[in-house]
């Protein structure tokens, strides 16, 4: 006779350097500039735009007798790399002092100083600005904790002053607008970054009607919400001013199908429009710890312009520190060159569940268990595979699987029944199979009659069991770059 195989019908739902970072304390980077009280030059530990207008200098201290400054026009100092990608968490700390007459000479409104640190995705990213114009003199000792994205291989400081008037031989030799610099200072900290509860995920929207909650930026001033513009509702986030960068919270992103956003150039008719090189930058955070950029908006376009965008994301976004930043590339100043943003989205992925189902004979009535064959009064056990393929999950407690029995054989309903058996280590899917015993109607196993009515086994191979269904407890976990969850289900029956 002719053998026919089983049917699944499945239903769900959808500087000066550490050698190695030790212990919380520790003093990564440290320049006092004294050089051994010679003020004589920033090397080793720092490089400048201009040497006429970065250096060091006795003019004003914290520590020893020299300081590292900057004056008289626009110039950088930037910090060799201090790695940090091995610590939780680090501060930087500086001297801070505004110039004056009585030593240097102080800045004019506009002659401003910018502390920056490199991210892990190549841009400088602010942590204060001391502006010129007054409290001449005046000193500062700061301490930032640095974010997430400054705990990398390769972080830098930066220093560096927007404008000025001039350096030596101006003012006779001394140059105009200064600010000294002292005792900078990189510790290990022990303590983590700041973090957010991030209300976002597979199947949440940001629409920026409650709040900043979801968001961290790097300057206050430069990004929130307002509702100069919007796509929904009546609010909408901003970037505008000069380089600034917002950035989610993490989440975990197993399960994401795509990243989808509104995106408006700003207009004069209610924000300021972006001018050529002030461009906005769209990014991930892959699970690499690496900033890929989908997209870059160019400043230079139709004022208001509106872009709506979804982003297939690939395995390499799904993680559990998954985030996407915006980051204003450069601006004009206040109060110019506006980006917004709305309705920042994650549709859900739904899961990909295959099903594979191979068969062998125990044993048959003739030859017992060799070479055995699929002939009536033989014992056959059915193997059935499900794998999520899939990147999104199921929703918890809607798996069902439905295994129609072959017309042709006979349900074995003897002692254990089944044998449930799960993927191994990342291909576990953490499923609970629910079968207690044949009587128990509470557990998750229900035998149906060929009418679709539930009934109880009653004899070691039981001809009214026509069909099974399976509902599993917990949610079947999608699938990664490294992992496709899985789990097996055995039963055996007799041929007719």
């Amino acid at each position: 006779m002719k053998f026919r195989p089983w049917m699944v019908v499945l239903v769900f739902a959808l500087g000066w350097v550490e050698p190695m970072h030790a212990a919380p304390g520790d003093i990564l980077f440290l320049d006092n500039f004294d050089n051994g009280g010679a003020c004589s030059a920033l090397a080793p530990n720092w490089t400048t735009t201009s040497t006429n207008l970065g250096g060091t200098s006795n003019q004003t201290s914290n520590s020893g007798n020299c300081a590292m400054f900057t004056r008289g026009g626009v110039v950088s100092n930037t910090s060799t790399s201090t790695d940090l990608s091995g610590v939780v968490g680090a501060d930087l700390d500086v001297w801070v002092r505004i110039g004056a007459d009585a030593f240097s000479e102080d800045p004019d409104a506009g002659e401003n100083l910018v502390i920056e640190y490199l991210d892990d995705g190549g841009f400088w990213q602010s942590f204060e600005i001391f502006n010129g114009g007054s409290n001449f003199g005046q000193v500062y000792n700061r301490t930032y904790a640095i974010p997430a994205d400054g705990l990398h291989n390769n972080l830098q400081i930066r220093f560096r002053q927007t404008g000025g008037s001039g350096g030596p031989p101006a003012n006779g030799g001394i140059g105009w607008d200064y600010f000294h610099l002292d005792d900078v200072t990189i510790t290990e900290s022990g303590t983590p970054p700041p973090t957010g509860n991030s209300n976002l995920g597979a199947g949440l929207c940001d629409d920026m009607e409650s709040g900043f909650n979801n968001w961290q930026t790097t300057n206050a001033t430069r990004s929130a919400i307002n509702n100069d513009t919007f796509n929904s509702s009546s609010n909408s986030l901003f970037l505008r001013h000069n380089t600034v960068s917002t950035t989610a919270w993490s989440f975990d992103s197993q399960g994401v199908a795509s990243f989808d956003v509104w995106v408006r150039r700003g207009a004069d008719a209610f924000s300021e429009d972006p001018d050529g090189g002030e461009n906005l930058i769209v990014q991930y955070f892959s699970n690499a710890s690496t900033w890929v950029t989908l997209e870059t908006f160019s400043g230079s376009g139709a004022a208001g312009q509106v872009f709506n965008r979804s982003y297939a994301l690939p395995d390499t976004a799904r993680h559990a520190n998954f985030r996407v930043r915006f980051t204003l590339a450069t601006g004009s100043g206040s109060d110019f060159d506006y980006w917004h943003i709305d309705d920042v989205c994650f549709p859900a992925q739904p899961a990909t569940i295959d099903l594979q189902s191979v068969n062998s004979v125990e044993q048959d009535p003739i030859n017992g268990g060799t070479n055995p064959f699929a002939i009536p009064g033989a014992w056959v056990i059915y193997e059935v595979t499900s794998t999520n393929t899939g990147a999104g999950p199921t929703d918890t407690d809607t798996l069902e699987l439905t295994l129609d029995l072959d017309p042709n054989a006979t349900f074995y309903a003897g002692d254990s029944p089944f044998r449930y058996t799960d993927g191994a280590g990342a291909d576990a899917t953490g499923l609970t199979f629910p079968f207690n015993f044949l009587a128990d109607n509470t557990d998750g196993v229900v035998f149906l009659d060929g009418l679709g009515t539930s009934i109880t086994p009653t004899a070691d191979f039981d001809p009214s069991v026509r069909s099974i269904v399976i509902s599993f407890a917990g949610q079947y976990p999608g699938a990664t770059v490294s992992s496709n969850p899985t789990f097996t289900i055995e039963y055996r029956a007799l041929v007719d």
